[in-house]
């Protein structure tokens, strides 16, 4: 669904002749395509008519008064002189009020071959952790922030006011909010990761990277002046998650233990060199029924969907009985008038948009199901699915999180739904009811080029009993939580909890093991950002942790700040815990806020806790959602408060980084 090969060679090499004629000192830039309010509006009443027309979800998550206002939105910028990159800033952020992963927009050709020409990327990669930007990896320019390090601004903006702001620009399926976070670092589905996709579209193209910067602990900033990188060179990086667009047949993992095995598939996309699935899965599974290998953990971590093959023959070698796939798609249109002369898709144009009304059940309510084809192969997902002899019959334990969506998802569900299956690791995202994608159309809009994928069908999960509630993914059954400190040390929890993992509630440690964790005197630094202007703030920090005195109480932290010459700040804060409640509370002063634990657990070494909780607070008047994460590994002790107004990623309040003081 990419721009011809001849379209984009005569627009590379027109972007390079202006390159040639530029002048030597002064950097080429892109020239905006201006659109005239008759050209904008024109192109947001045809974007308008065809989501209207073809897009089956298009008032599920939000309903028509939401609909209604994000085009209201759209429609006052498009009355104003408007240029290609506005529009498309535009039109991403009603994209994603509609909560569809599959609706969203691609720049255009003119867009797409400046970037291929011209160097326009962050030169690192970077995931999103505690609500904090921290760096996987560079390209190794002199001054470059090193793997580990946090970005605090970025050519002299703060990174918690870019995240927040691109974040309205991110497509994600109904309520899973915390996959914002992850797609802004990483989405194979663009050019780039969600900050690099959009960047230009709300700050324009960059020249340089001014990169502020700190390690864990530092007491002040580091900046860095650094280059661009191509999109080939930043491809080269490596990234959080899996390689940038893995194959099913690249993205595997698998090792055999005599107590368990590991599978980790990061994609089911088996399309763009589509091998036989079954063959593939059953390399692995075949050794694996033959040494009846007690524990299977299968990772799917990274996986965000992709082809119905492989997930069908990954569910027959999982699921014990006979299993549906799906419900035949419904669709809100099959005839979709003058639509076609600005859309394209793979496949068969007439039989995309003129398919055989015999070939449909029209529903009560003016919908369209597709009947199942006999012998089609692309229905499989619509018959009876039989397990395979060589199915895993052993504990499965599953490693989900919120980069699962699409196919990925609804394999979650069906695990969930049919099995005995443990999930561990984080809530995925996707939609655990069927996501609205089929065939993805794609609109040129054609006064500024831009295009704009819509799904065409609604695919349903046939579950018979789902689990969540409408925009929901799939709950995880055991939290573990990614820490920055983890992070540091590479250390992979997740895992070490799948490997030991039991049915049952997840048993928290006992209060005491927190008191012992926090207990003596500690010492670093508290990073917060500004509550006006988001910029980060960094105050030399002791801490002192003495046993609670009443009943319930876990310790009282007393704090020292240093917050400038001469000047000294004082506060103290008392901790309880009730493993009963599963509830943390913390008060100061005459103030107390608790907040429902998600995850408390010992390890991975002695003394070592994790401690999460979700809550609900006010910053400047506004209602936001709270979470706390504190964890302590050997000397160091890492506690977080990450805060979003409804809707918004969960972003980094403040956090303290401290290492124990030796008692003398």
């Amino acid at each position: 669904m990419r721009p011809s090969r001849l379209l984009l060679s005569l627009l590379l090499a027109g972007a390079l002749a202006g390159l040639s004629t530029a002048q030597a000192d002064e950097p080429p830039r892109y020239a905006p395509l201006p659109l005239t309010p008759a050209q904008a509006q024109a192109d947001v009443a045809l974007l308008r008519q065809a989501l209207e027309t073809i897009h089956p979800g298009l008032y599920r998550y939000s309903g028509p008064a939401g609909i209604d206002a994000a085009f209201a939105r759209l429609e006052q910028i498009a009355t104003a002189l408007a240029t290609d990159l506005t529009l498309w800033r535009a039109v991403a952020e009603m994209l994603a009020a509609i909560h569809c992963d599959h609706t969203k927009p691609e720049a255009s050709p003119a867009i797409e071959a400046w970037r291929t020409a011209h160097a326009t990327h962050l030169p690192f990669r970077f995931t999103v952790v505690e609500g904090r930007m921290i760096v996987v990896s560079n390209d190794g320019q002199p001054g470059a922030p090193p793997a580990g390090a946090e970005i605090t601004a970025l050519n002299g903006m703060p990174v918690p006011r870019i995240l927040d702001t691109l974040a309205a620009a991110v497509a994600y399926d109904g309520a899973t909010t915390p996959s914002m976070a992850t797609k802004l670092a990483d989405d194979s589905d663009l050019m780039g990761d969600d900050v690099d996709e959009y960047w230009p579209a709300y700050y324009g193209f960059p020249d340089r990277w001014q990169v502020d910067w700190k390690r864990p602990g530092d007491t002040g900033l580091s900046r860095s002046d650094l280059a661009p990188l191509t999109f080939p060179a930043w491809r080269a990086l490596a990234g959080p998650a899996a390689p940038f667009r893995t194959e099913l047949h690249t993205g595997l993992t698998w090792r055999l233990r005599p107590r368990y095995a590991y599978l980790r598939i990061d994609t089911f996309v088996n399309y763009r060199n589509p091998v036989d699935a079954p063959a593939l899965l059953s390399a692995f599974f075949k050794p694996l029924k033959a040494r009846e290998v007690p524990r299977l953990v299968l990772d799917l971590r990274n996986n965000g969907g992709g082809s119905d093959d492989a997930v069908l023959a990954l569910g027959s070698l999982l699921l014990a009985r006979p299993y549906t796939w799906s419900h035949p798609p419904l669709l809100k249109s099959i005839r979709y008038g003058t639509l076609p002369d600005h859309m394209e898709s793979w496949g068969d144009p007439r039989a995309l948009f003129e398919p055989p009304t015999e070939a449909f059940r029209q529903t009560a309510d003016g919908w369209w199901e597709r009947k199942p084809v006999a012998d089609d192969p692309d229905d499989d997902g619509f018959r009876r699915q039989v397990p395979s002899p060589i199915r895993y019959a052993g504990r499965l334990v599953v490693l989900a999180g919120p980069r699962n969506a699409s196919g990925a998802t609804r394999l979650l569900a069906q695990l969930k739904d049919k099995s005995d299956a443990l999930i561990v690791g984080e809530d995925s995202g996707g939609s655990a009811e069927g996501p609205t994608a089929g065939h993805i159309f794609l609109l040129t809009l054609p006064n500024s080029h831009l295009k704009v994928r819509i799904p065409n069908a609604w695919n349903r999960t046939d579950l018979d009993r789902p689990a969540g509630g409408p925009g929901l993914g799939v709950a995880a059954d055991l939290v573990v939580t990614p820490t920055v400190l983890d992070l540091a040390s590479g250390t992979d929890r997740a895992l070490a909890v799948a490997l030991q993992a039991e049915p049952g509630p997840d048993a928290m440690p006992d209060a005491g093991a927190l008191g012992a964790a926090l207990a003596g005197g500690w010492s670093g630094t508290l990073d917060y950002r500004d509550y006006g202007t988001d910029r980060r703030v960094v105050l030399p920090t002791q801490m002192s942790a003495t046993g609670g005195t009443s009943p319930g109480t876990v310790t009282t932290l007393a704090f020292t700040f240093d917050d400038g010459p001469g000047k000294t700040v004082q506060a103290r804060e008392t901790w309880s815990l009730d493993t009963a409640r599963r509830a943390w509370c913390l008060t100061s002063g005459e103030t107390s806020r608790c907040h429902r634990v998600v995850e408390f657990r010992a390890g991975p070494g002695p003394g070592d806790v994790t401690l999460v909780a979700d809550g609900t607070g006010e910053e400047n008047g506004e209602a936001v959602a709270s979470r706390l994460i504190l964890a302590r590994r050997g000397d160091t002790l890492s506690f977080s408060t990450l805060t979003a107004p409804p809707g918004h990623p969960l972003l980094m309040r403040h956090a303290y980084w401290l290492n124990r003081v030796p008692s003398t």
